[in-house]
C-alpha cells in the first residue's frame, strides 16, 4: 500500500508542477521565441521556451499563470511576436496567371508597402509600423499639358525607449527611406506620424508573492508548494494507516 501512495504523491507533484506555467504563444520559430523570452526576462518575468507539442520544430513561450496577463501586455507594448515578413513573392501570382494592369498596380502598391514596413521594423526602437501607398495609374497616352498625378504615402511608426531620449530615426530619415523605395515619390508627398509607446522599466514592477498557509513564496512556486504539502499529508495518512494495520495484526496474533 505504501508503494501506491508514493506513486500517487509523485503524480500529484508532477501535475501541479506542470500547471505552474501556461503558454502565451504557440507556433513560434526559435528566433521569435528567443526575442520574447529576452523581452520578458528583462521585464522581470519568469519566461521559458519549450518545444511546441503540435510541431517539435516550433516553440512555445510560457510564463507563470499569475504573470500571464501582465506578460501579454508587455509583449503587446513591445510589438511581439513580430508578424511574418512578406515580400513581392508572396503577392505576385504564379506562372500561368496574367493579372490585369489594375490588379498589377494594386499588388505592386501593397507589396511595396510591406517591403518598406519590413525595413522600418528593423530600425532599433521601432515597435510597429504601417505604410500606406497611393500609386496613381499611369495613362497609356500622356498629353504634354495634362497634369501628372504624383504618388503619395503615409507612414505610422510606433517606437519605444526606456529613457526620455527621442527615437533612433526622425521623420526626415523615414521620408528618405520611403522615397528611395518608390519610383517618383517625393519626400514632401510623404506624411509621417510617430507615436511613442510607454515602456515601464523592469525595476518598476513590484514583486508579487503568494501566500500558502503561513508561508510566503513566489507565485510560480505556490502550486508546487501546495502539491508538496498535500503530498506530505497524504504520505502521513498512508503511514498512519499502515501503522494502524500493523498494530491491529500484531494484537490479533498475540490474542491467538
Amino acid at each position: 500500500m505504501g508503494g501506491r501512495w508514493w506513486y500517487l504523491l509523485v503524480a500529484t507533484v508532477a501535475l501541479f508542477a506542470l500547471a505552474c506555467t501556461e503558454p502565451l504563444h504557440h507556433g513560434l520559430d526559435e528566433a521569435q521565441a528567443n526575442q520574447m523570452v529576452v523581452e520578458l526576462s528583462r521585464a522581470g518575468f519568469a519566461a521559458v521556451k519549450e518545444p511546441d507539442p503540435a510541431d517539435p520544430a516550433l516553440w512555445v513561450v510560457k510564463v507563470p499563470r499569475v504573470e500571464r496577463v501582465e506578460a501579454w501586455e508587455r509583449l503587446e507594448q513591445a510589438g511581439l511576436p513580430r508578424p511574418a515578413e512578406s515580400g513581392f513573392g508572396d503577392f505576385y501570382p504564379g506562372a500561368g496567371l496574367i493579372p490585369t494592369a489594375q490588379e498589377e498596380r494594386v499588388v505592386l502598391q501593397y507589396a511595396t508597402a510591406q517591403e518598406i514596413r519590413t525595413s522600418l521594423l528593423k530600425i532599433d526602437g521601432v515597435v510597429d509600423a504601417h505604410v500606406h501607398l497611393v500609386l496613381p495609374q499611369k495613362a497609356r497616352v500622356q498629353l504634354s499639358n495634362a497634369p501628372r498625378p504624383e504618388p503619395r504615402a503615409s507612414v505610422l511608426v510606433r517606437w519605444r525607449t526606456l529613457e526620455e531620449e527621442g527615437p533612433a530615426v526622425g521623420p526626415d530619415e523615414i521620408r528618405a527611406l520611403v522615397a528611395g523605395a518608390v519610383e517618383e515619390l517625393q519626400p514632401d508627398q510623404i506624411e509621417v506620424v510617430m507615436t511613442r509607446v510607454q515602456m515601464p522599466p523592469a525595476q518598476e514592477r513590484e514583486a508579487i508573492f503568494a501566500e500558502v498557509g503561513p508561508l510566503i513564496v513566489a507565485p510560480q512556486s505556490a502550486a508546487l508548494v501546495r502539491a508538496l504539502i498535500v503530498g506530505m499529508g497524504l504520505m502521513i495518512m498512508a503511514l498512519s494507516a499502515g501503522l494502524v494495520v500493523l498494530v491491529v495484526r500484531r494484537r490479533r496474533q498475540e490474542g491467538l
